[in-house]
This record gives C-alpha cells, sequence and structure tokens, in this order.
C-alpha cells in the first residue's frame, strides 16, 4: 500500500526476517479434549460462537454513531466542525464502511481479544486518513521495562513493521496482563470443541448410517459370505440419506426389527443443546440471541431477554468502544476540549408504536421533550411552532407552591393613600358616565352622590347585622 512507503520514510522499525504467516500459531494450538482442533477460524464454524460474535459485532455495528462537544451549560451539541467529525462521515478506508469496520474490528475482539488497526496519520497532531484492519495473528504487543507498548505487525507482503502505541486503534476485551484481551477461543476451547465434535458424530451419523433404524433376522443359518453379502446390498440400498424413506422388499424369511432411540442418544442431544448455553456464557450473550430458548419463554420475557441483551451483552462493548475512540483517534488537543463519541443505544431500545406513543406523550406533557424532539427520535422532520416545552397548569417547582401559599394566606395590606382612592372613585364615576352616554360634569357629580350614599347604606347594613349577631350571642344561654 501507499501508506507502508510512507511509513518506511519516516523511519519505522521494518525488518525482513524470517515470519510466519497469520494463523501459523494457531494451528499449532493442541486439540481439545474432544479430538476437534479450536481456533479462531474453526470456531466460526461452530453455529453458537457464529452466533454469539454475530449479535455483539452487528448488533454494536448497527447503532448510530457521532462526535459530540458538551456545552458550557449542560448539555451537548454535535461537533460537526471538528476534523473527526469529518473523518467518521466518510470511510475508515477505501473499501469499508464504519458498520463493516466496527464488525470486523468487534469480531477479532470477541473471539481472539484484540481488535486492531493501523492508524494512518501523516501528522500525529492532524487528521487521520484511513484505518487499516489488521488480522489476529498478524499483530503481537510487546510490554517493554518502561510499561511502553509497541506493536509487531506482519505485513500482507511478508515483511514486519514495528509501531508504537499512537499508531494503532487497540478494541480489547477483558484483559489479565493490561495490554491484550482474553481469547476466548482459548479460554472456551473445551466447549467450543465438544459442539464441534458432537456436531461431526451427528453429521457423520445420517451420512453414513452409523446407527442402524434397525435390524434384518432370520431363522436360516447364514455363512459369513451370505451375511457380507446381504449387509452390503441392504446398505447399497437403504444406507444414508439419499436412501431415506426407500421401500425395502425383503425375502428368504428376513425381517426387518426396528431399534428405538436409547438413552446415549438422548443424551447426546441433550449434549449438543447444553453446548449452545456453555458457548454463550463464554460470549457473554443471553441464548434467546441466538434463537436458544426454554419452552417456559413468552414474549413478555422475550422482551425483558432483548433489553437486557441490548444492556449486559452490548452496552460493555459500546463503552470499550468510544473509550478507545477517545484514546486513540483524538489527540492531545481534541481531548482538552472535551470531545466525545457516543454511540446511541436508543436504536435498539424502541418498543412498538403504542409503547412509544404513550413514552413520548408522557415526557411531552412533563415538558422532558418538545415534539419536535420526539419528531426527531421517530426521523420526521420538525415543525415549526413545535420548540417550545408544554408545561402542566397544576405543575410547579417547590419555591413556586411556596410563593403562591404564601400570597394567598396575606392579608390585604390597608390603603393610605386618600389621593389613590379618590383617582378610583373618579375614574369609576366617568366609566359609568360614558356607559350611559353623557360626560355632563353634574350628571357625574349626581352620579358620586348616589354611589356614596350607597355604599354608606351597604356600611349601616353591616353594622346592622352585627349588632343583631352580637345582641343574639348574649342572650343565647
Amino acid at each position: 500500500m501507499r501508506w507502508l512507503a510512507r511509513l518506511t520514510r519516516r523511519g519505522h522499525d521494518e525488518s525482513k526476517a524470517v515470519t510466519f504467516a497469520p494463523g501459523f500459531w494457531e494451528a499449532l494450538r493442541p486439540p481439545a479434549k474432544s479430538g476437534a482442533t479450536v481456533n479462531a477460524t474453526s470456531a466460526l464454524e461452530c453455529t453458537t460462537a457464529l452466533a454469539c460474535v454475530q449479535a455483539i459485532a452487528c448488533g454494536v455495528a448497527m447503532l448510530p454513531l457521532d462526535i459530540y462537544r458538551p456545552r458550557a451549560g449542560g448539555g451537548r451539541d454535535v461537533a460537526t466542525d471538528e476534523p473527526l467529525w469529518g473523518f467518521f462521515a466518510g470511510q475508515p478506508n477505501e473499501w469499508q464502511t464504519w458498520p463493516e469496520w466496527i464488525e470486523t474490528t468487534l469480531m477479532h475482539a470477541v473471539l481472539c481479544g484484540d481488535g486492531i488497526s493501523f492508524i494512518n496519520r501523516p501528522n500525529p497532531r492532524g487528521p487521520i486518513r484511513e484505518l487499516i484492519p489488521l488480522v489476529p495473528g498478524s499483530v503481537s504487543i510487546e510490554q517493554r521495562q518502561g510499561y511502553d507498548l509497541v506493536y509487531h505487525l506482519v505485513l500482507a507482503d511478508g515483511r514486519s513493521l514495528t509501531v508504537g502505541r499512537e499508531q494503532v486503534f487497540h478494541l480489547r476485551a477483558p484483559s489479565w496482563n493490561a495490554y491484550s484481551g482474553l481469547d476466548a477461543t482459548k479460554l472456551a476451547r473445551e466447549a467450543i470443541g465438544l459442539a464441534l465434535a458432537t456436531e461431526e458424530a451427528h453429521a457423520r451419523l445420517h451420512a453414513n448410517g452409523a446407527r442402524p433404524g434397525g435390524i434384518l433376522t432370520t431363522e436360516q443359518r447364514l455363512t459369513r459370505e451370505q451375511v457380507d453379502e446381504l449387509r452390503a446390498a441392504w446398505q447399497q440400498t437403504q444406507g444414508g440419506l439419499s436412501n431415506a424413506m426407500r421401500t425395502a422388499v425383503l425375502s428368504s424369511g428376513l425381517k426387518w426389527e426396528p431399534m428405538g432411540m436409547t438413552g446415549v442418544d438422548a443424551q447426546h442431544i441433550e449434549t449438543r443443546r447444553f453446548q449452545i448455553e456453555e458457548i454463550c456464557r463464554a460470549f457473554g450473550v443471553y441464548p434467546a440471541m441466538v434463537g436458544h430458548s426454554d419452552k417456559a419463554s413468552t414474549y413478555a420475557s422475550a422482551e425483558q431477554f432483548f433489553i437486557a441483551n441490548v444492556v449486559y451483552s452490548l452496552g460493555r462493548w459500546t463503552r470499550r468502544f468510544e473509550e478507545r475512540i477517545r484514546v486513540d483517534l483524538m489527540t492531545r488537543e481534541e481531548r482538552q476540549r472535551r470531545l466525545y463519541a457516543k454511540f446511541s443505544l436508543q436504536a435498539l431500545m424502541r418498543g412498538d408504536a403504542r409503547t412509544r406513543s404513550d413514552f413520548y406523550s408522557a415526557l411531552i406533557t412533563l415538558g422532558v421533550l418538545t415534539r419536535n424532539e420526539a419528531r426527531a427520535l421517530e426521523e420526521l422532520n420538525p415543525l415549526p411552532g413545535l420548540d417550545e416545552p408544554l408545561r402542566p397548569l397544576n405543575l410547579a417547582t417547590q419555591a413556586e407552591a411556596e410563593a403562591a401559599l404564601r400570597a394567598k394566606q396575606a392579608p390585604p395590606a390597608p390603603s393610605n393613600d386618600v389621593g389613590a382612592d379618590a383617582e378610583g372613585k373618579a375614574a369609576a364615576i366617568a366609566a359609568v358616565a360614558r356607559a350611559i352616554g353623557e360626560e355632563d360634569p353634574a350628571l357625574e357629580q349626581k352620579i358620586g352622590r348616589i354611589l356614596s350614599a350607597a355604599n354608606e347604606a351597604r356600611i349601616r347594613g353591616a353594622r346592622d347585622a352585627l349588632d343583631t349577631v352580637l345582641s343574639q350571642l348574649e342572650t343565647t344561654p
């Protein structure tokens, strides 16, 4: 590749010593106790291991990924003006899309413990040009005395290249030595090997007719040659999948006695079922995610399995991926500006249409979401006038509620402003005059006298009523 020549000119440690092709050392692994050879390639031939890897790799790859910048007062914005966001908006290299690169990296990390890509960055402080994924077995990691990590790469043309930590993207599985991830194909070798061995035994059973469905009996005494001829003829016409369900014609007193399934056969099938659960445990995937469920499972429990898969199976890998992007792909200046990468798990947590409708309705009513934000979650364009949060009339903060209670309980303040009362009375008189269509000053004076007399009458009536009540209280025993 073009970047190889540039790396050589920049003084990287390149060697032409004898190297081995990727997978050479894996082929030298001892077989499992079941006799099956287990490595990264053969493990994928086990359907359960393949399904577990796909459940994690494809599940994370389908999630939206963005680069964010935090706001000073809280919240965040998509950092569309940053070079790193532009890199993620394009392609990681010339032949892969971002979901494909994420799938490849996660498959390597889940199976072998390390998902490694070479970072082609011409300027150490400049933007990234491309990410080149490296196959497991073509990279060896060395931790030197100063705890610095160096990566020994075997290139496609057989040459080796040694680079520093700042030039690789390294997604680790859970690690024991803190610099390389645990290899699941090594640790779960026996579980995967037994699954491969039982599957092969079952396949040979059907291909070769190793277990007879019954036996031929006769009361006549047969010679060895006759037995061999009868066995060969029966195998030719009835053995194997291609001859299944064919009609058998018996003569010379031969009888067919079918054989039922023995306890060993039933245990063989149960072993295959149990190995599915064992391999799922090794990869941290719920059996329901690989199509294995018990009879007690219902649609309701399956939904909880899916949520648990997002939280416990995918969540730990998305968190690792986000941190490796921050550490390996961001420059020091970008980290100082607190940029960060984030997967959106909402894509996998969506409920059915009715559940989403109730969810949005509750959040919009409480003012947590605006109506346009809810539309954005449903991938709908915003509408004008729907950006303001709604607020229920019967809800208030504690401070607002206490202020309203104090205002309600406080007595009305007496007014000592005679001028203000006079101005208010004059304004009321003028309003009545305008209402009846005349603005004569004499009429206004007359209205004023009438209102004053009415007020005096109300005051006298209230005083008389109070005197009556007091007198009744005095006379009441």
